[in-house]
């Protein structure tokens, strides 16, 4: 029992040098107090007793009454601060309880100093048992050697030891892995007092890593590109497969966006971030570019990974490598919609095309030209020469073709040595003949097949929607009764479907009769549709269009009849007409003249009217409005009729300083040496690129490379046909200057027009 007293006392001896700040605390206040009672009492006893024999009594009651006053001061003073004491080792002795881990202390000779209640349960007995006690007494030699020689480890390197032990605790037999940290303990001087332990439960850390490192053997194993990604869907985490398929390494792709969260604006996919934002999953089929620039599909599937407070922590993506499957299915597809042959769409596919662009037509108030080729004569190259001559014939013939037709036609081959070849966006059929003579042109060329030159002509039969049918059907049906016709002239040549020609004879006449004093029974009149600036939605401009509402014909569309008035001289009068009530209109309106532009068409007719730039000096002057506010639009028809004069007239016009426009830029096939040989102010690009801009990257292509090209020229640019919120977001990414249609306002009469610019309204 001597020994277990000696070792408790050793255990206090980390609050020795609290116990020597007390007892100095003690001496210091004593010292003061007696040296003021010496001095003061002293002091007063010699001024107030004279008599010696009193004086010797008071001196000795003085002396008691030191003695009595020193052991109460004495008392107080260490009674207090043994209570300071105790309420810190009970503080002490409470938290070294409440720790959830193994704590410990020994002496340098690995005899136990103090445990916690925890420390209890492994030992299986208390702490006043363990005390003065070695591992030996409580564990096998084996372990009690183990932990004897981690305590000298850490005491002989005079820094911490860690090391994982399992231990089986003695109270109920459950075992645990507990880290084990154990430090040196030393005293105020440097000498050393014994080791700290502290061990901690690692079983499930220890589990959870296991599993940790199980699932990254099984991510980095996965046959398909596995990715996680943050909060802001930065990559965090790809697996080997990625690394593999991608071509990119870890270490390139950690903290970047994935290229599939990117859109070709680089801003995020909308269908993809509005699942997730939802908390859904969502997966698809995505190109991916690979870091040596090929391309493949791949499978994707992104979901939300939650933690078990159901708090969003990362993303998980999963990406399969589908590009076989997608080149199968692309190799099945084009099986069934291209011929093998040429490599031309089929039947199939044309008859699709064909409904497609009727469906554009029908919205667009715009026409479709079928044009059937059948090739003359082919059956004696098959019979003389062989298929194989016949085949090469038939790979040229798809050539020509290819190479005759605008960009957006469709060219296909119906079987045999039949083709087909579709035009839309059409405003009348006034331009189909021009492309039926191309076709024939690039036949009257001989074909060289094997070293023999061979004439191989065609023959052409025309169909239009929607005057010669209403489905493909039709068309097909009537543009080959045409194509008969030619053959049945002469050949190598084209013949309209007969029905559409008597048909339209008819309406043309009726036009041409009708149209003969229209204005003076004022069935004519404008609208106007305004132009906006796109950064602003500010109007800054209107286009004038002139309408014409019949008794007889009903509204007949101007792709009708200004024809019609150009070829009869018409056109004229009708021009000054609508020049002279647009500027009357105008110079009503409250607007500023001198930032506001009144848009006009221009035909071949008035062009070459040599009174043309006096009439428009006189009205201009006639409405007061100043030349810089009109804006007369030109199109490639205009310019491909012109002669010197008529370019000397439009550098007049220029100089005069009204603008010019080039209206319905793309369509034609001169379009960019217009831009460079005439002064326009402004390009006008066709609504037939701008409607399937949002779905055809062709055309999205071509509207942001005519936007660049006459930005370089110093031209502004104004997009015609925009009809939904998508188109306008695209136009503005490009840095379009202008817009013009449906979605901003429908041509309006001028009162309505006048209201809207009176209420400053932005479109």
């Amino acid at each position: 029992m001597s020994q277990q007293k000696q070792q408790k006392n050793l255990g206090r001896q980390e609050f020795f040098s609290k116990e020597v700040n007390v007892a100095s605390k003690v001496a210091f206040y004593y010292f003061i107090f007696a040296v003021t009672w010496i001095v003061l009492s002293d002091a007063v006893v010699e001024h107030l007793v004279v008599d010696l024999g009193w004086l010797s009594f008071i001196q000795t009651i003085k002396g008691l009454m030191f003695v009595l006053l020193s052991a109460l001061l004495i008392f107080f003073l260490v009674n207090r601060y043994a209570h300071q004491l105790r309420q810190s080792e009970l503080q002490l002795r409470t938290l070294f309880n409440t720790l959830p881990d193994l704590v410990w202390l020994k002496d340098g000779r690995g005899i136990y100093l103090s445990c916690n209640s925890k420390f209890e349960r492994f030992f299986g007995a208390p702490e006043h048992e363990i005390i003065g006690k070695t591992d030996y007494d409580f564990v096998d030699t084996a372990l009690a050697d183990f932990f004897r020689e981690h305590d000298l480890k850490a005491m002989h390197a005079g820094k911490a030891s860690v090391n994982e032990e399992e231990l089986v605790y003695a109270d109920d037999g459950h075992v645990e892995l507990v880290e084990t940290i154990k430090t040196p303990v030393v005293d105020a001087k440097g000498n050393l007092i014994g080791v700290l332990g502290v061990g901690r439960d690692i079983t499930q850390r220890k589990a959870n890593e296991q599993e940790v490192k199980l699932l990254k053997v099984a991510l980095e194993q996965s046959p398909v590109s596995i990715m996680m990604m943050d909060h802001d869907c930065r990559i965090s985490f790809v697996n080997t497969a990625y690394e593999r398929i991608s071509g990119y390494s870890a270490s390139e792709m950690l903290g970047e966006v994935p290229a599939f969260m990117l859109g070709e604006d680089g801003t995020t996919m909308p269908e993809i971030t509005s699942a997730l934002a939802g908390g859904q999953s969502w997966s698809g089929e995505l190109s991916s570019r690979k870091r040596d620039g090929n391309i493949i599909w791949e499978y994707v599937s992104v979901s939300p990974v939650l933690d078990e407070a159901a708090n969003l922590t990362h993303y998980l993506a999963v990406k399969e490598d589908i590009t076989l499957r997608k080149q199968q299915e692309d190799r099945l597809w084009f099986h069934a919609h291209y011929d093998e042959l040429t490599g031309l769409p089929n039947r199939m596919l044309v008859l699709d095309r064909l409904q497609q662009m009727i469906r554009d037509a029908e919205r667009n108030q715009e026409q479709v030209a079928v044009l059937f080729l059948d090739l003359d004569d082919f059956k004696k190259i098959n019979d003389t020469m062989g298929h194989d001559i016949g085949d090469k014939a038939l790979r040229e013939a798809a050539r020509r073709l290819r190479s005759a037709v605008r960009a957006g036609d469709t060219v296909g081959r119906l079987g045999g040595d039949e083709f087909i070849v579709l035009a839309g966006r059409l405003n009348s059929e006034d331009s189909v003949p021009v492309i039926a003579s191309h076709i024939l042109a690039n036949f009257q060329e001989t074909f060289s097949l094997d070293e023999r030159a061979i004439s191989l002509t065609g023959s052409l039969g025309v169909a239009m929607y929607p005057q010669d049918g209403e489905n493909p059907t039709e068309l097909l049906k009537s543009a080959d009764a045409a194509m008969y016709v030619a053959k049945d002239q002469g050949r190598d040549r084209f013949a309209f479907f007969e029905h559409s020609m008597n048909r339209k004879i008819s309406r043309r006449l009726m036009i041409e009769e009708h149209l003969t004093g229209a204005i003076e029974r004022q069935e004519m009149y404008l609208c106007y549709q305004p132009q906006v600036e796109l950064n602003t939605g500010c109007i800054i401009g209107v286009e004038a269009l002139l309408r014409w509402e019949s008794p007889v014909l009903g509204n007949v569309r101007p792709d009708e009849f200004i024809s019609v008035a150009e070829q009869t001289g018409q056109i004229v009068s009708i021009g000054r007409f609508v020049l002279q009530q647009a500027l009357t209109a105008v110079s009503d309106w409250p607007v500023d003249l001198q930032n506001f532009k009144l848009a006009v068409n221009l035909s071949p007719r008035q062009l070459r009217d040599e009174s043309l730039l006096a009439f428009i000096q006189d009205a201009l002057q006639l409405a007061r409005i100043p030349a810089t506010s009109l804006e007369l639009e030109i199109t490639e028809g205009v310019l491909m009729s012109a002669d010197k004069s008529s370019r000397e007239l439009l550098g007049e016009l220029r100089h005069q300083g009204i603008s010019l426009a080039l209206d319905d830029f793309g369509v034609g096939y001169s379009s960019l040496n217009y831009l460079r040989n005439y002064p326009f102010d402004l390009v006008k690009i066709d609504r037939s690129f701008v409607q399937d801009m949002t779905e055809d990257s062709g055309d999205r292509a071509l509207v942001k490379a005519a936007v660049s090209m006459s930005h370089e020229l110093g031209i502004k640019v104004l997009a015609e046909g925009v009809e939904t919120t998508e188109q306008r977001g695209l136009l503005e990414q490009i840095n379009c200057d202008y817009v013009q249609g449906f979605l901003f306002s429908r041509p309006v009469r001028s009162a309505e027009l006048e209201e809207m610019l009176r209420q400053a309204v932005t479109l």
